[in-house]
């Protein structure tokens, strides 16, 4: 049975880097007049020959991972669908002044369902992805390879597959667990499985990552940058642990990585940190790697504020006021809770360094200008203007973190997705280990050193257990802004009916030179409908369920 078309050759960011990628894997039956080995395919015959021929499959699976639910060939960074990443589906930010944005049209809308889905080929790709996992574990098994050979090959793939298996359940709950190869000629309906519980999913990726880690490398090579390690494998863990509410496992496995002794630590420059230049650096854990004009993306045409000095993007992120009021002032206080450091008339200055890194906001430097979100600039398409009429921004703010100011808009980037970091197993630990023990002095430790780097004061002793938790909540969320995470987790601490049951806010800002007024008012689309009963899972896709009568759709739906 010949596999063709299984080789396009990718260049991944280094020219010592080359994930030789599949176009496609097509199993299909042929019969051969001439006993002959073809020269330019690979076959099933020749495939799990060799180490090097396997690795060729394995570079392709490696080829489809994605950061988040759907990604293109147009943008490739965490949770998005083309130009609308998943902090657009929270209360973060709030898409730009576009047409069929899916975070405004169907999200906020609360619009969609199982006949019109957000993240159509989700479903579908992902389980492209594990059946291509379930290939080549089952015939790597059962080649003739030395087992020194076969474990960290085994040992990547199932660290892949639970990687894909947890991207569904972050948006459907439990899902079918399928660990070998379906074929519905030979297996006839015994291919249609009923959905796993989510405690046996979680289980299923713990125990994975567990048996892959003792095979996977503490360290790869530079030339190896993007391959599976024991970092990463913890690290999916250790998220689906917290993900799961299993505080006490989740704590064991984050601080596992915290004690691995593979070099993890903070980047100096938290702004810096996300850049092409500084990518593969000693605080991330996994990315996905691409590189510009080969695998790359264009998300600084689409997160560029409407007009920039080298060109204009798209604004299709514009960050609420309600993620710039939790930014604490260097005192560790937010303007809610009466920072001595707030004023009224500079209402940015002197605030938590991520806040700067993060956030473009009024008369901020950008490139080689500045921006103006305030009202009364002449021919200023960055204006406020919060129904979002004539492409302007609905927020009065525009979104830096991982644009770079180098990239034109519209040129391709070639930016890692970073998926892990180390500052998220700070925070893992952090909250794992206060629901499990309360705010103990390894709690503290690892909040304070990510808030160091912020420029922050440690945290103020003597913390309840409760208000441990808010502060290790407007941690992450600070932490970890338009990195994909903020809407699992309104999940996950179900407290989204809460947070949505308010309209998100913008800055309205009025005046001429020093003598402004800076006005929070509603953004328009900022209303998000969230019914609690169902809405803290996507449907699943109508289409699945026609395909397979064995899977239940989420409640209410």
């Amino acid at each position: 049975m010949p596999i063709s078309n299984i080789i396009n050759r990718t260049i991944m960011k280094k020219a010592s880097i080359l994930y030789i990628a599949a176009s496609a894997l097509l199993f299909t039956a042929c019969e051969s007049k001439l006993d002959v080995e073809p020269t330019d395919q690979l076959t099933d015959a020749t495939v799990w020959k060799t180490p090097s021929n396997a690795n060729l499959f394995l570079n392709d699976i490696y080829n489809a991972l994605n950061p988040g639910p759907q990604s293109t060939v147009f943008t490739n960074v965490p949770s998005e669908i083309s130009n609308d990443p998943l902090d657009n589906f929270s209360d973060n930010s709030i898409s730009g002044p576009l047409a069929g944005i899916p975070s405004y049209e169907a999200f906020a809308q609360g619009s969609y369902g199982p006949s019109a889905p957000i993240f159509t080929p989700h479903w579908k790709n992902m389980y492209a992805n594990i059946r291509k996992c379930n290939v080549f574990i089952e015939n790597v098994t059962a080649a003739d390879f030395d087992d020194a050979t076969k474990k960290p090959m085994l040992a990547q793939a199932r660290f892949l597959r639970a990687y894909y298996y947890k991207s569904l359940m972050d948006l459907y709950g439990g899902v079918p667990i399928i660990t070998v190869p379906l074929n519905r000629e030979e297996q006839g309906d015994a291919i249609f499985n009923p959905r796993n519980t989510f405690e046996e999913c979680t289980a299923f990726i713990q125990k994975e990552c567990e048996e892959a880690a003792a095979d996977l490398p503490l360290k790869v090579a530079a030339k190896d940058a993007g391959r599976a390690t024991k970092g990463a494998a913890w690290a999916l863990e250790g998220e689906q642990l917290l993900y799961a509410g299993k505080w006490t496992e989740a704590a064991a496995v984050n601080l596992k990585i915290m004690n691995a002794g593979a070099g993890y630590d903070l980047y100096p420059d938290y702004g810096q940190l996300f850049l092409p230049a500084n990518e593969d650096n000693q605080e991330v854990i996994f990315d996905v790697q691409y590189a510009a004009n080969v695998k790359g993306e264009i998300k600084e045409k689409y997160w560029n504020p409407v007009k920039v000095s080298d060109g204009g993007g798209w604004g299709a992120v514009n960050p609420t006021q309600d993620l710039v009021d939790d930014y604490e002032f260097l005192d560790g206080k937010t303007e809610g809770e009466g920072s001595a450091m707030f004023d009224p008339a500079h209402p940015y200055d002197n605030r938590d360094k991520r806040f700067e890194a993060t956030i473009i906001h009024d008369n901020s430097a950008w490139k080689s200008g500045i921006i103006y979100t305030r009202l009364g600039v002449p021919n200023n398409s960055n204006e406020l203007d919060a129904a979002g009429a004539g492409g302007k921004g609905r927020t009065g703010y525009f979104l830096k973190k991982m644009v770079d100011p180098a990239i034109v808009p519209g040129v391709s980037s070639g930016a890692n997705s970073i998926i892990w970091r180390y500052a998220e197993v700070l925070l893992n630990y952090a909250e794992a280990q206060n629901e499990a023990s309360g705010a103990d002095a390894t709690v503290y430790d690892a909040m304070n050193k990510v808030r160091a780097r912020a420029g922050l004061p440690a945290l103020p002793a003597g913390l309840t257990q409760a208000q441990m938790r808010a502060r290790i909540r407007r941690e992450r969320r600070i932490e970890m802004a338009f990195e994909g995470k903020r809407l699992f987790d309104l999940w996950r601490w179900k407290i989204a009916e809460q947070v949505f049951s308010k309209p998100l806010r913008a800055m309205k800002i009025t005046g001429t030179g020093t003598n402004l007024t800076y006005e929070k008012v509603n953004a328009g689309g900022g209303k998000i409908t969230f019914v609690a009963t169902k809405n803290y899972r996507m449907p699943i896709p109508q289409t699945v369920i026609a395909q397979n009568p064995k899977i239940e759709q989420n409640p209410n739906y």
